[in-house]
């Protein structure tokens, strides 16, 4: 799969984001499949291994995410999407949306 889903695509776009939310420790971003049963069973995926108990650890390092989906066999040809998720080490209610509503919702001047 090629263009604006795909994985090494959106790295960069999630880099430079990061870089726009500046040293914010509450929200952390990440990418994973943009298909609600895939996406659900990447989560479970990561919820039943013992990698972390922490979301934040697991999804917040590109390398583990791009093996966890690699692994999953959910690397190649399938559509990704950048999400938003609240730092679970700080919160004990989860956030958790796409970037491109959460860019909306806030206003912000981003554009991928």
């Amino acid at each position: 799969m090629t263009g604006m889903t795909h994985y090494d695509y959106l790295l960069p776009v999630l880099e430079d984001f990061r870089s726009y939310l500046g040293d914010q420790e509450f929200l952390f971003t990440y990418i994973a499949p943009k298909e609600r049963e895939h996406y659900y069973t990447f989560l479970r995926n990561i919820y039943n291994s013992s990698i972390s108990h922490s979301l934040y650890l697991t999804l917040g390092n590109p390398q583990t995410v791009r093996k966890l989906l690699e692994d999953m066999q959910l690397l190649e040809n399938t559509e990704m999407e950048i999400y938003i998720a609240s730092n679970d080490l700080y919160s004990t209610r989860w956030f958790n949306e796409n970037l491109r509503k959460y860019i909306r919702r806030h206003n912000l001047r981003f554009e991928y």
